[in-house]
């Protein structure tokens, strides 16, 4: 070194210790030897003439040992594209990097090899190739990490060298447009090419500045994606200069900002949309090395619970999750090293203001290119309002079946002790009626029995409306549909309901003389029940003085239509709905209210529905309502079945 500060520092022949011509054989040896480089030589046919130490130590076998290297010291995926590019340096001479591939390190593993070849089997002081290889596993492992996060994130990275037919394109660049590095090269027309027409000229200008200027320069453009469709993509780039000041490359990065875009769009398109993406993308990334040590942790914890990401990255889990959940996650966790499957694991975790939150964490396992375990990776986001909602639909269901079961419950027991003694009181007060053991002695215990035997009446009547609803919920409602003349049917209903008409000073009309004789499809008992229930509802809304109309006609596809329109009070449209709910009832007045089980038009519409007939209801407050019944036309429905 005292030569070299003669001449000023600068290095030259005349500096160096030994000369190539006269420098000992051991010098050169011990170069050799050892370099950080694994230096050999191998002849034409494969076979060793020299192998320096450190080879023996990377790839674990004892120095000497090995004459010549076979398929078995190569990695299988990349034995034979080593062994053609060998093979051609040996027949065209010269020299060339290998592609990067794989060996054995003699201890059930690989390491990554790059090397530089050159064939020097004309020269009489070699007459072999020289091999200069370099273990890269460290790197490749760098890159295999690289790839992990461009692809986790959506982005990838270029760079041009000056000279270079086009840039070079990361695996993740190429992922973004759906490509495989195998499949393409992209020099500089190729890349032109994916880029929108409209965005070709204003990125090259920006490139041109950047040279120029030396400054970096940012672009959304538009490139197309493999299945056709078009990605937007922020690109950034920087100018490499050499210490002359030339440039010497582009470098930069690619982020696929399509769907960001879309999310803005949408945020401008309405304050409170932007509100509600800001409040609820809330997703936190979060980084686990191999011992569960928390290495990193997104801003966006700050948002979600309060806690600086400073904070986040001193505290341990298990300490801010709620008491019961904690078994749980560690039972998730233990499983996905146990299969090393993706778990999405929903939890409570304390947020710094003292409220239990619920997390939803999506926890992956992260492994590196030889498949060994690197650490994990989460995406949490919240999910309290969900699990609110799902509590309340829980909660409302359990009252809904409690509230069904009580139903359930009341029926079967009333019914019995209901219906026994009311059989009892009508058939005792049927035989004072009747007077079938002479008479009674004095007209008002007639009076009296008659009183019995309508109450009686009202009772059984209200009481099986209920259990015949319960009857066709539990789908047990038996029918016998068979043709029946509407004239009569109708001319019993009104029969039946005259005496109330009459007390609440009403009058009934009917208006059945063209379908008197005509018959429907229908069960009797169940259509006389329907007729009874919507002229029932019809004299007890309707005020004295008002008109009940009981009409029929034939209504188109073989039906025949029963209307019930009286001049009643009316019903409110928003109220229409409500009083086809059982047990509903919509009426203001309360006299009124407490009449009857709010059963009478959920039943009717129930019975029209099981025998295959139509149910409609209109109504204005003040003027009346009209019911209207469609059901099949016997006749009609024979032809049809016939025809």
């Amino acid at each position: 070194m005292s030569q070299g500060n003669e001449t000023g520092g600068e290095l030259s022949p005349n500096a160096l210790r030994y000369n190539a011509a006269d420098a000992p054989d051991s010098f050169f040896r011990a170069v050799v030897e050892n370099a950080a480089d694994m230096i050999s030589v191998i002849d034409t046919d494969g076979i060793f003439i020299y192998a320096c130490p450190k080879a023996a130590d990377v790839f674990g076998f004892e120095h000497g040992s090995i004459d010549t290297l076979t398929p078995d010291h190569f990695h299988p995926d990349d034995y034979d594209t080593v062994m053609s590019e060998f093979s051609e340096l040996v027949v065209h001479g010269g020299r060339r990097q290998l592609t990067d591939h794989r060996m054995s390190n003699g201890r059930g593993g690989w390491v990554w090899i790059q090397t530089h070849a050159i064939n020097l089997s004309g020269d009489p002081r070699v007459n072999g190739i020289v091999m200069v290889s370099r273990d890269i596993t460290a790197h490749k492992k760098r890159e295999e990490e690289m790839l992990h996060a461009e692809r986790a994130v959506g982005f990838g990275h270029w760079r041009w060298d000056d000279g270079a037919p086009g840039p070079y394109w990361s695996d993740g660049l190429f992922s973004i447009l759906g490509l495989n590095r195998e499949d393409h090269d992209p020099d500089m027309q190729w890349t032109t090419d994916r880029v929108l027409e409209a965005d070709r000229e204003a990125i090259a200008q920006q490139t041109v500045e950047a040279l120029v200027s030396g400054t970096s320069f940012s672009r959304i453009i538009s490139m197309q994606h493999a299945d056709g469709t078009w990605r937007r993509i922020m690109v950034h780039g920087h100018v490499e200069r050499n210490d002359a000041g030339a440039p010497t490359s582009i470098v930069g990065v690619s982020q696929d900002v399509t769907e960001m875009e879309k999310a803005n769009r949408a945020i401008r398109q309405s304050e409170q949309e932007f509100r509600l993406l800001a409040e609820h993308s809330t997703d936190i990334i979060s980084r686990y090395d191999v011992d569960g040590q928390l290495i990193y942790i997104s801003p966006s914890v700050e948002r979600l619970l309060g806690y600086h990401p400073s904070e986040s990255m001193e505290q341990s889990w298990n300490d801010y999750t709620h008491p019961d959940d904690t078994a749980r996650v560690t039972n998730e966790i233990v499983g996905m090293f146990g299969d090393q499957q993706t778990r999405r694991i929903p939890y409570r975790m304390l947020a710094k203001n003292g409220d239990y939150l619920w997390l939803e964490s999506a926890i992956s396992p992260l492994h590196g290119a030889d498949g060994e375990y690197q650490g994990m990776v989460t995406c949490t986001r919240d999910i309290t309002e969900q699990k609110t909602r799902e509590q309340q639909l829980m909660d409302a269901r359990e009252r809904a079946e409690q509230a069904s079961l009580t139903k359930s419950r009341f029926l079967a027991n009333m019914s019995h002790e209901l219906r026994t003694p009311l059989n009892a009181i009508l058939g005792f007060s049927e035989m004072m009626t009747e007077q079938v053991f002479g008479a009674l002695g004095s007209p008002r215990y007639e009076e009296y029995v008659s009183l019995i035997h309508e109450s009686g009446s009202h009772l059984l009547s209200l009481i099986s409306d209920i259990l015949d609803m319960s009857k066709i919920e539990a789908g047990k409602y038996d029918l016998s549909l068979e043709p029946v003349v509407i004239g009569p049917a109708l001319e019993k209903a009104a029969r039946m309901v005259q005496t109330r008409v009459s007390e609440g000073e009403l009058e009934l009309l009917l208006d059945i003389e063209a379908t008197a004789d005509s018959q429907v499809f229908a069960d009797e008992r169940a259509l006389t029940q329907i007729l009874l229930n919507v002229l029932s509802n019809a004299v007890k809304f309707t005020p004295a003085g008002g008109r009940i109309t009981l009409s029929t006609r034939h209504y188109a596809d073989n039906q025949i239509e029963i209307s019930i329109t009286d001049t009643g009070v009316g019903i409110e449209q928003h109220d229409l709905d409500r009083v086809l709910n059982p047990f509903e009832q919509v009426v203001r007045h309360a006299e009124l209210a407490s009449q009857g089980t709010g059963l009478g038009l959920p039943l009717v519409r129930a019975l029209v529905d099981l025998q295959d007939g139509a149910f409609d209801i209109k109504s204005t407050p003040g003027k009346g309502t009209t019911v209207s019944i469609l059901l099949p036309d016997a006749i009609g429905l024979q032809d049809s079945l016939t025809a």
